[in-house]
């Protein structure tokens, strides 16, 4: 009986290769046409109009692309254009807004009858949106990416437009995951099941799905925080090559000229900045250089963009950011009651303190209800006790993850600077949100608590890698298992959540 052969390293490393498409990976591949089918499905359930703040968006877009200019946050003559509010009324999308007796006008008979209306406009009819319109106060990068692929399909109706542009946020999702897949790489090694965990847990989650149905510049944001984050990583793990640092800074200055909410990168890139400094010890000249290159890569596109914000008239720094920026500064800050407020938000009050400023509100809300989804305007959501068992569910999973921490701390102390990083981020996202949510309540205590579950999703890729982290620290016959079990669930929850909104507009 001859032996059995005997496999080497370039034949294991041959069969590796056969396993990827043309150098992209079958699993990653699998899992973004996966993602894609359900993205496209997602914008099918969803009608137009219908995601958080979708029309104020995409009037921002249409403003824009039709006049090059940014519509105004306070004032103009109507909010959105002629030929969208046309469609909102003709289709009776307006009323469908968080109305779950409402339905919109979808039949053949009605569509007509929109044709019919739409074609009668007079010229201008799409150029007249220029405000008031809160988003306005958002910064540019995301609207004038949406406004050149509006150019781009022009002559098309609204209706398609809308779809285009959808699809075009779909792209980021499928970013998302393939920048997800690329960190897992950095921080567990080319594990394929890892990645394959990682990427997938990004893939299915059902809020991240739903948003990227739908046009809302948090889309890019999620994107580009993700490749922020990766960049971060390679940083400090390879050292802080000019490359590097270019590519780490240009992500985080896209980020905040992007949303409000992208500034929270700024503290990332100077602690991964340090740390690759610390770590990989370059020349007292190659620091400086490469400081100097970072300050100036975020510097230049947000002063380029207060000064174009201001010279059309469109926001100033009074508005800066949709008043995220403004509201830090705003209001009495009192140090003892920011605390019992962040405090209360996780736990049940202590007698001694103070009672919590504004609505019942925390992290049940945040964490669990609009994290894992709540979609439409808010008004589609899980059943209570779906929401009970995922709240149970992420106990377990946090338990879990602090005991691997605790049984892994020697690898984690070995890679003390991306755990940092990591942490970096966790941190100042939450520190971020917290403070402007204390600012707007002492401002108005009755206001809007100003965090949801979706704000949280620029972090998404932290939350595959502590899953991944979990699972992977069990031995590969019982964490594949585990693994595949958390992205059945995923998957039955992001089913739910279409089928769910696709009753709610057209049963």
């Amino acid at each position: 009986m001859p032996d059995a052969p005997v496999t080497t390293r370039n034949e294991a490393g041959t069969r590796r290769r056969r396993a990827s498409l043309r150098g992209f990976p079958i699993p990653l591949a699998l899992i973004v046409l996966a993602a894609a089918l359900q993205s496209l499905a997602w914008n099918l359930a969803v009608p137009p109009f219908q995601g958080p703040d979708e029309t104020e968006h995409f009037a921002y877009i249409q403003y824009l692309a039709e006049t090059g200019n940014m519509p105004n946050p306070v004032s103009g003559g109507a909010t959105v254009s002629s030929e969208v509010e046309t469609t909102l009324k003709e289709l009776n999308l307006a009323p469908l807004v968080g109305n779950l007796t409402a339905r919109p006008a979808w039949t053949t008979a009605d569509l007509a009858l929109w044709r019919s209306v739409d074609r009668r406009l007079p010229p201008g009819s799409r150029a007249n949106g220029s405000g008031p319109n809160h988003v306005a106060q958002n910064p540019p990068l995301y609207y004038a990416l949406m406004a050149a692929a509006y150019r781009a399909v022009d002559g098309m109706s609204l209706l398609t437009r809308v779809f285009v542009l959808r699809l075009l946020n779909g792209m980021c999702f499928l970013a998302t995951i393939a920048l997800t897949w690329l960190l897992a790489g950095e921080l567990f090694g080319r594990v394929r099941w890892k990645q394959t965990l990682a990427a997938g847990v990004v893939a299915v989650q059902p809020q991240l799905a739903f948003m990227s149905s739908v046009i809302n510049p948090d889309n890019l944001l999620v994107t580009l925080t993700t490749g922020f984050l990766l960049a971060a990583v390679r940083l400090v793990k390879h050292g802080p090559s000019l490359s590097r640092v270019l590519t780490t800074s240009g992500l985080s200055a896209a980020a905040i000229i992007t949303h409000g909410r992208g500034l929270v990168t700024v503290p990332v890139l100077c602690a991964a900045l340090a740390l690759s400094y610390v770590r990989h010890r370059p020349a007292l000249t190659d620091m400086f250089v490469r400081t100097a290159a970072a300050l100036a890569t975020v510097v230049v596109p947000f002063a380029v963009y207060l000064a174009f914000g201001r010279s059309t008239g469109s926001s100033g720094s009074s508005s800066l950011y949709g008043g995220q920026v403004s509201q830090l500064n705003t209001g009495s800050f009192r140090v003892g009651q920011f605390l019992s407020q962040i405090y209360q938000f996780y736990f049940p009050r202590i007698l001694s303190m103070p009672a919590m400023i504004g609505p019942p509100y925390g992290y049940r809300q945040v964490f669990i209800e609009t994290f894992y989804g709540t979609f439409g305007s808010l008004e589609v959501r899980f059943a209570p006790q779906i929401y009970d068992t995922l709240q149970w569910l992420s106990g377990l999973g946090l338990a879990a993850f602090l005991t691997a921490c605790i049984v892994r701390w020697r690898t984690l102390k070995r890679a003390w600077p991306t755990v940092v990083v990591m942490l970096s981020l966790l941190f100042t996202t939450m520190f971020f949100l917290h403070y402007v949510s204390y600012r707007a309540l002492i401002a108005d205590a009755g206001s809007d608590p100003l965090i949801v579950g979706r704000y949280l999703l620029p972090m998404i890729s932290l939350f595959a890698a502590a899953i991944t982290f979990t699972v992977g620290s069990l031995p590969q016959r019982i964490g594949a298992p585990i693994g595949a079990l958390i992205l059945a669930t995923e998957i039955l929850l992001a089913l739910a959540g279409i089928g769910m909104t696709a009753a709610r507009f057209y049963a």
